[in-house]
């Protein structure tokens, strides 16, 4: 696991977008930051992200730029953001009791 302040070195910009806006990556910054008002830098630097290969990224990345080109169209990206939330999961191996504390969370 890398920590977000290292992250830019490895990934491409898409695929840590996708997963910063993940309901996992929502959530664990709601847990654990310091203010129930700001998030403040610090918490963020704290994310733990894994180090994925190129190839692990390029599902992120694709539906990442599907998102972004609904969204200037104004088509609904629900069902796109849950399947990214769903990639995310699994590349943390969280359990289907660790999502439904994600899920419930929210």
């Amino acid at each position: 696991m890398l920590l977000l302040s290292d992250l830019f070195m490895y990934n491409p910009v898409y695929g840590i977008v996708a997963i910063l806006n993940s309901n996992l990556i929502k959530y664990e910054l709601n847990s654990n930051r310091r203010s129930n008002i700001h998030i403040y830098p610090e918490d963020w630097k704290k994310l733990k992200i894994p180090l994925t290969t190129s190839e692990k990224q390029q599902p992120f990345i694709e539906i990442a730029d599907q998102i972004l080109e609904s969204k200037k169209t104004g088509i609904d990206t629900t069902d796109l953001e849950k399947q990214i939330d769903q990639m995310v999961y699994e590349l943390y191996s969280l359990t289907d009791d660790e999502i439904k504390i994600i899920v419930e969370g929210k």
